[in-house]
């Protein structure tokens, strides 16, 4: 990792280690009242018994035998998930050959199996930041011997890689001339999308209807960060930052909509540990591609 790269801020980034921390149990019982706690213990008394032995038990007779790692392993998967985003220090650190990808680990893996099996010609990445997966998905596309990626983003000025197999297009990727740009890159090729833009519910909804009519049969679309949508506002701060919902919210909407042409793979989201839930949308091989025209 580079630690001259810059942070959006133009800070350098430093470099992570374990003073930065690693996921907490979150002790949502400390935001309640005395009184509060007293009526919840009496009302579920049953469930709280169960709860305080099993809780005793894993601590004591759990899985994990070695103390130190019982303290790293003791969160649970979403206060994980919270931690990996939240904490900007964690976050700045994640890095693809020395640039900055703000990525889970098994997403990118996942990614690197749709590519394998989907052999796409092009890959449209709706906002890329540093670039650290536009490169990951431009070297991969060389593993193949073929294709490219095209990266829209309202701004490249953080962009970092230089690779022959990248084309960046710097706009905003609702613009009707960039849309029919992305349509005649696509022309005759077989096309994936990503979709890693504005996280906002409505502009989600917004870019699936202009880009998914590009994703060809047996194709993925998908939709990226519906995590933000898991995450209860009352206790992470991402998931206060979209209250009118995010992109899960709006794969979802658009899913029921377009279930004729749209499929969700949830072997894709086997490994548990995603940023995308309800992300990974198959293109349904016996549609026509002219029936997405006029979404």
């Amino acid at each position: 990792m580079s630690v001259s790269t810059q942070t959006k801020n133009n800070k350098p980034r430093a470099k992570w280690s374990e003073k930065y921390g690693l996921p907490k149990r979150t002790r949502i019982e400390a935001k309640l009242s005395p009184w509060k706690k007293l009526v919840l213990l009496f009302k579920h008394r049953r469930f709280i018994w169960d709860a305080g032995w099993q809780a005793l038990l894993a601590r004591r007779e759990g899985v994990i035998q070695d103390d130190e790692y019982k303290d790293r392993l003791q969160s649970t998967l979403g206060e994980y998930l919270n931690w990996y985003f939240t904490d900007k220090s964690f976050l700045h650190s994640i890095d693809w050959m020395g640039i900055p990808t703000r990525k889970l680990v098994t997403d990118v893996w996942v990614y690197q199996e749709i590519i394998f099996e989907t052999k796409p010609d092009l890959i449209i990445e709706i906002g890329s930041f540093y670039g650290g997966s536009t490169l990951f998905l431009a070297q991969m596309l060389d593993l193949l011997g073929s294709g490219e990626v095209l990266s829209i983003d309202v701004s490249h000025d953080h962009f970092m890689p230089n690779h022959p197999r990248i084309r960046k297009i710097t706009a905003d990727c609702s613009d009707e001339a960039v849309v029919e740009q992305a349509r005649e890159l696509a022309k005759g090729k077989r096309v994936m999308v990503i979709h890693d833009g504005d996280h906002t519910a409505a502009a989600v909804e917004r870019d699936l209807k202009l880009y998914a009519p590009l994703v060809t049969p047996d194709m993925y679309l998908i939709i990226e960060d519906g995590v933000v949508d898991l995450l209860d506002p009352r206790h992470s701060k991402v998931g206060r930052a979209y209250p009118g919902g995010g992109p899960m919210k709006a794969a979802r909407r658009f899913l029921n909509e377009m279930e004729a042409h749209f499929e969700l793979d949830m072997k894709r989201e086997r490994f548990i540990l995603t940023t995308n839930p309800k992300g990974y949308l198959r293109r349904k091989a016996s549609m026509h591609q002219d029936h997405l025209t006029s979404l």
